[in-house]
């Protein structure tokens, strides 16, 4: 297929769904997690209901090697994001550090509100020089190192572009990636978006003629339509070449045809307003560069804000298009779900409909029990999809959907996607062949939080072994913290991954079928032991001890085709400066007040830049997620303070915190 790009690898986080499983429960069923505010008001027009991320305090920061201080400055949309892009190149089947080619990423984002309501109200209380921080503040809160800061916790070498067309962001993103492959700017792209607001679970005030509803819910195509409610998330979807994608054995969850991105110019009411000709032709191009018919589209997911004038004009724009379809088109707006999640409110709508795809069926376009009559649905193929039912097409076609995204000042995005039939291992078990498999992580936490997932995945999805050692064993980056299991069949994996039980001799290990490959990877290690179970032990203690050693050699005849399956388990901790109450960890008390004790001010130092504390003293500035910009800005304080000048060399050469101390109190010694 001309022109083609493979979704290869995703991952999601909305109001009520952690996950890409998560978010598919939750639209299938028809849910919609708007809660009550935590804020009151007498005002009439006050609207208290609102939706909530979870967890958007929360972040790695140990996993991706950033220092605390730097990770309660840094914006959660960054945060949150970054611990996206992981997680879906994971589910894509690769691990960074043998990924063959350029990786691009492209990612839309909205305003840090973080920075407005949390960061600097508490300066202000606190009365901080922000001249000392105003680097972490933006590098942190900046939207410009969004994508960067992915490229460089990655180690991705393709273009890295954040991009801002307010509500079209992240599928003008997904745009900008398709287009960045098929070009050869690079060979697999991270795209999507985030949007989190820091200030969320408040209500807000409604006020006639704005875009907020009146009653608080999002009602797209409803005699009921009043408005929407934002919300937020975050998105990320990975993507090949799809011919790349097919040679590859990815597993491909939905196939992107063709995409188009426009704006619509002056030719409307207002700045604000939308536009019916824009829409048109924005969905016009991306059918013409899929290189399919409008007839062939048996759903749209729209941008659907539930506003009096955006229905109309959007229906109009679908109908100029799609009114002379013999066949229905079912339409829907995920934001009756979970809300207008602003700038990721485009990867909200397209990993909606490539779950469709992916799965065959429709999901309920929720709150329009009655529809709008000035729309005129009544007549003509255009049909709200009111309940969960089968997705389907005509003469053996694919099942194709459209997606939209228009952004406030007119930069409108659609892209057509349509359906994969992947090719999958088929269970087998050789009972007499013994298995390897490697997990890893950063610390124990994490590890046992693996196990568990992958546990409880098993129960219900049944995984050819050759898929599921392929996976974990290659497919994984590892990391210090490790378990090797291994076992002869489904039921030994399952109490291994759910008991820390030791290993005892078997009569199976003298007999395994594949007992070649053991001893030739024993070999390879320098391991001269012949009995077959303490070889295996040997091999088992090498690697949980930090070696790397090679995975054994599968027997599988043909290839291997790969599957989505659980990924990293974060160890998250929070990374929160509160936007009402001064904290009072004393975390960025005045290191003037140590002035006549240089020790007892510099571990001050070391405390605010990084909050590092006793115990890490005798650590790496580096790996305690040092950077040469707080390195440069302490380099200043200890000049500015102690009168001692050093160079970030010095540092460099001696990165410790306590040879730093040593070589500063030396140097003071000196002068004196």
């Amino acid at each position: 297929m001309e022109n083609a790009i493979a979704i290869v690898g995703m991952d999601c986080r909305f109001p009520g769904a952690n996950s890409v499983s998560e978010y598919w429960k939750l639209l299938k069923n028809g849910g919609c997690p708007i809660e009550s505010s935590i804020d009151e008001s007498d005002d009439p027009n006050f609207v208290n209901r609102s939706f909530r991320l979870d967890g958007i305090e929360e972040f790695d920061a140990e996993f991706f090697n950033i220092n605390k201080k730097d990770a309660k400055f840094m914006d959660p949309q960054q945060r949150l994001f970054l611990e996206s892009a992981w997680k879906a190149v994971e589910d894509a089947g690769y691990n960074i550090d043998r990924i063959e080619g350029r990786t691009g990423v492209f990612a839309g984002c909205g305003i840090s509100t973080y920075l407005m309501c949390n960061i600097i109200p508490d300066m202000i209380r606190k009365g901080e020089d922000v001249n000392k921080i105003i680097s972490k503040i933006i590098h942190g809160n900046s939207t410009d190192y969004l994508s960067s800061r992915v490229s460089y916790n990655m180690n991705f070498s393709g273009p890295s572009m954040t991009v801002q067309t307010a509500c079209s962001s992240a599928l003008t993103a997904v745009h900008l990636a398709c287009r960045s492959l098929l070009m050869y700017e690079c060979d697999m792209a991270v795209c999507g978006g985030t949007a989190v607001n820091s200030n969320q679970g408040r209500g807000y005030k409604y006020v006639k003629g704005e875009i907020f509803s009146k009653t608080g819910l999002c009602s797209p195509f409803s005699a009921n339509a009043d408005g929407t409610v934002f919300s937020g998330g975050i998105g990320t979807l990975v993507l090949k070449r799809y011919e790349d994608a097919v040679e590859d054995d990815d597993y491909i969850y939905a196939v992107i045809r063709g995409s188009a991105i426009n704006n619509d110019g002056s030719d409307k009411m207002s700045y604000s307003a939308p536009s019916e000709e824009g829409q048109f032709n924005v969905i016009v191009d991306a059918l013409s560069f899929a290189d399919v018919e409008p007839d062939t589209i048996s759903y749209i997911e729209t941008h659907g804000t539930g506003t009096d004038i955006g229905d109309q004009i959007e229906i109009a724009a679908l109908k100029k298009v799609f009114g002379n379809n013999e066949r229905p088109v079912k339409i829907g707006s995920v934001k009756g779900n979970i809300g207008h999640a602003i700038a990721a409110s485009g990867i909200a709508g397209l990993i909606k409909a490539v779950l469709m795809v992916n799965k065959g069926y429709i999901c309920p376009s929720i709150h329009c029990e009655n529809e709008n009559e000035e729309l005129g649905l009544s007549s003509g193929p255009l049909r709200v999809a009111k309940k969960y039912e089968k997705l389907s097409s005509e003469n053996g076609d694919p099942l194709r959907v459209g997606i939209s995204s228009f952004g406030m000042g007119g930069s409108n995005a659609h892209i057509v996607i349509e359906s994969y039939e992947n090719k999958i291992t088929a269970p087998s078990e050789d009972r007499t062949a013994l298995k390897m498999l490697r997990l890893s992580a950063k610390n124990e936490k994490s590890l046992e939080a693996m196990k568990k997932k992958l546990y409880e995945y098993l129960l219900t999805h049944d995984v050819d072994d050759n898929v599921l050692t392929y996976v974990y064993n290659t497919a994984r980056k590892e990391q210090p913290c490790r378990c090797m299991i291994f076992y002869f069949d489904r039921n030994e994996l399952m109490f291994r991954l759910s008991h820390n039980a030791e290993y005892k001799e078997d009569s199976r290990f003298s007999a395994m079928s594949n007992y070649s490959r053991i001893a030739e990877m024993a070999n390879d290690c320098g391991i001269t032991e012949t009995d077959t179970f303490r070889m295996c032990m040997e091999i088992k203690k090498m690697w949980e001890s930090g070696e790397t050693i090679p995975p054994i050699e599968s027997d599988h005849e043909g290839k291997i085709h790969k599957q989505p399956l659980p990924g990293y388990e974060f160890d998250h901790s929070s990374f929160w400066i509160e936007n009402e109450n001064i904290s009072e960890d004393g975390s960025d008390a005045d290191i003037s007040e140590d002035m006549d004790d240089p020790e007892r001010f510099l571990n001050q130092l070391w405390k605010n830049y990084l909050e590092a504390d006793e115990s890490d003293l005798d650590k790496n500035f580096f790996e305690l997620g040092g950077n040469s910009i707080s390195a440069y800005q302490m380099l200043a304080d200890i000049y500015d303070n102690l009168g001692v000048e050093l160079d970030i060399s010095d540092m460099i050469e001696s990165p410790t915190l306590e040879d730093v101390n040593r070589m500063i109190l030396d140097l003071m010694r000196v002068r004196v």
